[in-house]
């Protein structure tokens, strides 16, 4: 009896586990590096090689771009975006790619065998999982337009008028209220007893309107005449 050939597709179906399982995406700017994670996980019983491929190697640097997973381990992978020309239509961009591959480690198999392991493996071993790039051009919100919270509320109107009105306005409601009558009286009472007392001493004294001022009565000198 002839032995049954194994499917195809049961070979070839992915081992890993990844993370996110379908797209890159990279958020802008694009002026400069953007890196997007890439997370990978071996949930076999048996040990795991991977490599990592794109379709534009020159744009793209991956860390580390293949590697050893043990039964249960994982690896983070960097993908980092190098800064690119914003002239180039993104219908070219839509075609950047990435693919991950991976096989069992083959029996015996060591760290230093990685490379020969690759070269020698047959295609019927293999396994790949693709991942689309997306290109998030999404402008970052300037802090300006952030509502401002006074006591715990959103307030709109400090964001639309640049924050400045609303804000004086919200807090000048938060300042205490006028004092009520008695209050005030108290109030006055108290600045009515701190104020210092008239010097009434140094005051010259002065005739009241329609007095008469009173006439010098001369005294005679009784011892200079003779007895």
């Amino acid at each position: 009896m002839a032995a049954e050939r194994p499917d195809k597709k049961s070979v070839k179906q992915q081992a890993i586990e990844l993370d996110p399982p379908v797209e890159l995406v990279f958020r802008g700017p694009f002026t400069e590096v953007v890196t997007s994670s890439l997370k990978l996980k071996n949930p076999t019983k048996n040990t795991i090689l991977y490599k990592v491929k794109t379709t534009a190697p020159k744009q793209y640097c991956v860390r580390p771009n293949s590697g050893i997973l043990n039964a249960g381990e994982e690896a983070p992978v960097s993908v980092m975006l190098q800064p690119i020309d914003l002239t180039v239509p993104d219908s070219e961009r839509s075609k950047h790619k990435f693919m991950v591959q991976t096989m069992f480690a083959p029996p015996d198999f060591t760290p230093d065998q990685l490379d020969h392991a690759w070269k020698s493996a047959a295609k019927d071993v293999l396994m790949d999982s693709k991942l689309k790039c997306v290109f998030d051009e999404t402008p970052t919100i300037p802090a300006s337009t952030v509502p401002v919270s006074v006591d715990g509320k959103d307030n709109d109107a400090a964001v639309a008028n640049g924050g400045k009105a609303a804000l004086e306005e919200s807090l000048a409601s938060t300042q205490s209220p006028p004092a009520t009558p008695s209050e005030q009286a108290e109030v006055n009472k108290n600045d009515t007893e701190s104020q210092p007392a008239k010097n009434t001493t140094s005051q010259p004294s002065q005739v009241l309107a329609g007095a008469t001022p009173a006439k010098a009565v001369p005294v005679k000198d009784t011892e200079s005449q003779p007895a």
